[in-house]
């Protein structure tokens, strides 16, 4: 049988990569819950905000998954652009709306790297995992809006890599958290 690949979102792989999405949700809302106790240093607000939005966004990446929400967007753009007689300069619209989101993404990881420069120490792992997922996200919009990119998913022999970075993005954060949690148990029992 061929290695099936999620084109579409109800497939097997797709359900595995929701479920690693809302594990590792559960398992980030666990370690921003316990911050303090996992941490213990003075940058508890820091450790908290940083768990507490990669809970939410493992959440909203995993419904995402299942609802299709990205399909949903394409087209009411592209209904907007018809509407509005500006259809003809979508190719462009495309192309700048993919930089716009690459750009935001920089923006944003420089902004989370600048917020996290006192404990990236403990976001190494985590680091790597949001890495994989950006790079799929990144893709994957290209490929909604038609743009050409040169061949960034595949391997030689044709097997797409995109949803197995996906998988892997979420089940490295779920493995960053999980051993955070851990630590902060260890911790706990050193104690008593």
């Amino acid at each position: 049988m061929p290695l099936q690949t999620p084109t579409d979102d109800s497939s097997s792989l797709a359900w595995l990569t929701v479920i690693a999405y809302l594990i590792a949700a559960a398992l980030c809302a666990g370690a921003a819950l316990r911050a303090e106790r996992i941490f213990r240093d003075a940058y508890t607000r820091q450790h908290r905000l940083i768990w507490g939005l990669l809970a939410l966004g493992m959440l909203l990446l995993g419904l995402n998954k299942q609802l299709d929400l990205q399909t949903w967007f394409t087209a009411t753009i592209k209904n907007i652009a018809w509407m509005g007689g500006w259809y003809e300069t979508g190719r462009a619209m495309q192309v700048w709306f993919i930089g716009a989101l690459a750009l935001v993404g920089l923006v944003v990881g420089a902004g989370l790297l600048w917020y996290m420069r006192r404990v990236w120490r403990h976001y190494w792992l985590l680091s790597l995992g949001v890495l994989f997922i950006a790079r799929f996200v990144v893709v994957r919009a290209a490929g909604f809006y038609g743009v050409e990119l040169p061949r960034l998913s595949q391997f030689t022999g044709g097997f797409q890599i995109n949803w197995l970075l996906e998988f892997l993005g979420a089940a490295v954060i779920a493995f960053a958290a999980g051993i955070n949690l851990k630590r902060g148990k260890m911790k706990n029992t050193e104690r008593v």
